[in-house]
C-alpha cells in the first residue's frame, strides 16, 4: 500500500506578496464601480443577443422562446436576401472609404494653405456633421427629385438635360447614398487629417525642399507615411459607421428600389421588428457585430504596425 500524501496548496511567491502589499489600490477601488457598470452595460446585451440567436422567438402572442441551437445561423447561409444585403454592405463600405479618405485628405491639405476665408471654411465643415442624418436625408431626397429637385436644374445649366434617376435606378442608388454619406462625414476625416498635418515636424520637409524634392515627392515620401496613423484612425471610425449605416438608407430609399439598397443593418431591422423574427434578427445582428469587430481589430493591428 502506498500512502497518499496530501498535496500542499501552491504558495504565492514572496515577491508577489510584497508587491500586492505595497501596491496602492486606491485608484483601482475608485475605478471599480465604473468598470463593473461598463461591463454590465456592454456585457449583458451581448450575452442576451447570443441567447436570442439560439432561439426561435416571436413577440406575437407572447409565445415562449423555442431553442433551435444554431438553426438561425444555418438558415442565414440559405437566405439569398441576407447574402445580398451583406455583399451590398461591403460594397457600400468599400465605396464609402474610397470616397471619404481621399476627399478628406485633399480638403485637409487645402486647409493647410494660407488663403482668405480659411477660418470660415473650417467652421463651415462642421455643419454637415452636426446636422441630423434623418433630416439631411429628407433634404437630399427633395434635392434629388427628378422633376423638382435643384440637382436636375443645376445639371441642366451645364447641358445635362436627362440625369439619372438617382434613387430609383438600381445602378445609381448605392453610389448616390455613398455621396450623401460622404457629404455628411468627409469633413470629420478632413478635421482628423488637419490635426495630424498640424502635428507633423517641419524639419524633414525643410530638408527635402533644400535637397530639391518636388511637392509630389514630399507628399509621397514624407506627408503620407507620417500621416498614416491618423488616416488609419479616420478609416477605423468611418469603417464602423459605414458597416452599421441605416438612417439615411431607411429615410431616402427604404432599401429600394426593390432591395437594391438594402444593407445588412436595415435587413436586420426589418427581419426583427417588421417580420417579427426576433431570434433570426439576433443572428443577423451577431454576424454584423462579428464583421465590425473583425474589421476594427484588423485596422488596429495595421495601425500598430505603422
Amino acid at each position: 500500500m502506498v500512502a497518499l500524501v496530501p498535496q500542499q496548496p501552491a504558495r504565492v511567491p514572496a515577491t508577489v506578496r510584497r508587491w500586492l502589499w505595497r501596491r496602492d489600490w486606491t485608484p483601482d477601488l475608485l475605478l471599480a464601480p465604473a468598470l463593473v457598470a461598463t461591463a454590465a452595460v456592454m456585457g449583458f446585451p451581448l450575452v442576451f443577443l447570443v441567447y436570442m440567436s439560439l432561439h426561435k422567438w416571436s413577440l406575437i402572442g407572447y409565445a415562449a422562446p423555442a431553442f433551435v441551437g444554431f438553426g438561425n445561423f444555418a438558415a442565414l447561409l440559405g437566405d439569398d436576401r441576407f447574402i445580398q444585403s451583406l455583399l451590398r454592405t461591403l460594397y457600400f463600405t468599400a465605396l464609402g472609404l474610397a470616397t471619404n479618405l481621399p476627399a478628406g485628405l485633399g480638403i485637409a491639405l487645402l486647409l493647410q494653405r494660407d488663403f482668405f476665408g480659411r477660418g470660415f471654411l473650417r467652421a463651415l465643415l462642421v455643419f454637415p456633421m452636426v446636422a441630423t442624418p434623418v433630416a439631411m436625408g429628407l433634404v437630399w431626397v427633395i434635392m434629388l427629385d427628378p422633376s423638382l429637385g435643384i440637382i436636375r436644374y443645376l445639371l441642366g445649366c451645364v447641358g445635362i438635360s436627362h440625369p439619372p434617376l438617382w434613387l430609383s435606378d438600381t445602378n445609381w442608388v448605392v453610389p448616390t447614398l455613398v455621396l450623401v454619406d460622404a457629404w455628411m462625414w468627409t469633413p470629420m476625416v478632413a478635421l482628423i487629417c488637419s490635426a495630424g498635418l498640424a502635428a507633423l515636424p517641419g524639419e524633414p520637409f525643410e530638408a527635402a525642399t533644400v535637397d530639391g524634392a518636388s511637392a509630389w515627392q514630399r507628399f509621397r515620401y514624407l506627408t503620407l507615411p507620417l500621416l498614416m496613423p491618423m488616416l488609419l484612425v479616420a478609416a477605423m471610425l468611418r469603417l464602423m459607421d459605414l458597416l452599421k449605416v441605416i438612417d439615411i438608407v431607411y429615410v431616402m430609399t427604404g432599401g429600394g428600389p426593390g432591395h437594391a439598397s438594402e444593407t445588412i443593418n436595415l435587413y436586420n431591422y426589418l427581419v426583427a421588428l417588421s417580420y417579427d423574427k426576433i431570434g433570426y434578427g439576433a443572428a443577423v445582428a451577431l454576424v454584423l457585430f462579428a464583421l465590425v469587430l473583425a474589421a476594427t481589430l484588423g485596422l488596429i493591428r495595421l495601425r500598430r504596425a505603422t
